[in-house]
C-alpha cells in the first residue's frame, strides 16, 4: 500500500499540464542604423494553439536616439497570407526630454502592445519597418523585439 501512494504521489505531478510562457525573440540594430528600406522579420512562438495571446513590441535605444518617439508599421502575416497592417507610435520620452522606459546606464527599453487578443493563425509572421518622418537611416536604436504573451482565461 505505501509503495502504491508513493508511486501515485510521482506520477501525479508529472501529468499536471505545463503553464504556457511567454516568449520574446530581439533583433539587433547595427550601429550604423535601421534603414526604413529594410524590415525587421519576427516568427512569433506560441506553446499552445488554442490559446489567444497578446502581441508586444520591444524597443531599446540608447541616449544617442535622437527623437521622443519611434513610428513603425507593423504587418502581421496569417497563415493564409492575409496581411493585417497596423500604425505604430511608440512615446519614448516626455516633452521634456526625459525618457520614458525602465533601464539602466545609458540602455532603456520601452514596450507597445501591438494586438491585445489575436489566435496564433492570425500572425505566424510579424514584419516591422521604421516609418520615422523623414529619417532614412534611424540610429541610436539598440534591439527591436517581439514578445508573445498568452492571455489567461
Amino acid at each position: 500500500m505505501t509503495l502504491f501512494i508513493a508511486a501515485v504521489m510521482f506520477i501525479l505531478p508529472c501529468c499536471q499540464q505545463k503553464p504556457v510562457l511567454a516568449h520574446a525573440s530581439l533583433v539587433h540594430i547595427p550601429s550604423i542604423g535601421w534603414h526604413r528600406d529594410l524590415p525587421l522579420t519576427f516568427v512569433p512562438e506560441y506553446d499552445d494553439s488554442t490559446l489567444t495571446y497578446s502581441l508586444v513590441m520591444a524597443v531599446r535605444h540608447d541616449n544617442s536616439y535622437r527623437y521622443r518617439n519611434l513610428s513603425l508599421i507593423v504587418d502581421l502575416i496569417a497563415a493564409d497570407t492575409v496581411v493585417t497592417r497596423k500604425k505604430v507610435n511608440m512615446v519614448l520620452a516626455d516633452e521634456f526630454g526625459n525618457w520614458t522606459g525602465g533601464g539602466f546606464g545609458s540602455l532603456y527599453q520601452d514596450t507597445v502592445t501591438v494586438a491585445d487578443v489575436i489566435d496564433p493563425g492570425d500572425a505566424c509572421r510579424v514584419i516591422v519597418w521604421q516609418s520615422m518622418e523623414g529619417c532614412d537611416t534611424l540610429r541610436g536604436l539598440v534591439n527591436l523585439g517581439l514578445i508573445t504573451k498568452p492571455l489567461s482565461d
